[in-house]
């Protein structure tokens, strides 16, 4: 019991280090860009940001994201 739950308290732990090298949530991106959390909403709703979704967490690649911040320069 206690190696099953070992197990999956592993893979949890490689999943968020993936999420937190690769991507960024919604707020992250928003604080990066200096804009509100709801224009990048809004940004996804219109297609201009690409969304990546893991059940209910809404991601953004951060390569994506410092290239639109480059833009903004």
């Amino acid at each position: 019991m206690y190696q099953v739950y070992y197990s999956c308290m592993k893979k949890v732990k490689e999943l968020k280090e993936a999420i937190t090298a690769d991507y960024f949530t919604v707020d992250e991106a928003a604080r990066v860009l200096g804009i509100k959390p709801t224009a990048i909403r809004n940004y996804l709703t219109w297609g201009k940001l690409t969304t990546y979704k893991f059940k209910t967490l809404t991601l953004l690649g951060k390569s994506e994201i410092e290239q639109w911040k480059e833009k903004q320069r």
